[in-house]
């Protein structure tokens, strides 16, 4: 698993920051194939969604990114990324990856690195400042934010989750690698440059 976060902390806020860009890489069982997901902010709150395709071919990882996340099901579209590095692609194996819910998988890392107001462990988690910040309130038996505040649209992160970031530039940088069996950091970090440079975005995850 290979995990990138950009986030931006707010100084209004404690216990979250805003999300500006994510990378997140998975492989298969044979470690053939990578399967990921990628997000850009692109101006305000618009956000670039991509799916990321991995084939090892000669001993090294060769990528393409496609638009539109893993989990849309669009799997044409997945298999002309796959097209571009490699004719073997397999969608039920891909499918193993980009549906599944379990810990550790694409939804999973998604899911603890992007999320927003709307996330109901939020609350419990926020400081007192953060509940009237985002406009909590109680409403048929649970708690919603205000629907016009600063940071509705928003996708957050808990600063909790990455620990050990990086500060530079205004922004947080948060890095996970756990597959140095699988690929070498020189690697690693050769291939986050080339895929982030596929994604169009305010934000660049660069050597």
């Amino acid at each position: 698993m290979i995990v990138r976060i950009c986030a931006e902390k707010n100084k209004k806020l404690d216990n979250v920051a805003l999300v500006k860009g994510v990378i997140a890489i998975v492989f298969n069982e044979q470690k053939t194939f990578a399967y990921g997901y990628g997000l850009k902010n692109q101006g305000g709150n618009n956000f670039g969604d991509y799916h990321i395709i991995g084939f090892k071919d000669n001993g090294s990882f060769n990528f393409s990114v496609g638009n539109f996340q893993p989990f849309d099901g669009f799997y044409d579209e997945y298999r002309l990324t796959a097209e571009k590095i490699t004719k073997d692609f397999n969608e039920d194996d891909a499918r193993k990856y980009f549906e599944s819910y379990e810990e550790n998988s694409l939804s999973f890392i998604k899911d603890k690195y992007v999320t927003d107001l709307y996330n109901p462990n939020l609350p419990s988690i926020c400081s007192e400042n953060e509940h009237l910040i985002f406009g909590f309130k109680e409403e048929f038996g649970s708690i919603y934010p205000d629907e016009n505040g600063e940071f509705h649209d928003t996708k957050i992160c808990l600063l909790k989750d990455i620990e050990g970031y990086e500060e530079k530039d205004n922004l947080l940088w948060y890095s996970l690698n756990e597959c140095n069996e699988i690929m070498s950091e020189e690697e690693i970090e050769d291939s986050i440059s080339i895929i982030s440079n596929s994604m169009s975005g305010n934000i660049h995850f660069n050597r």
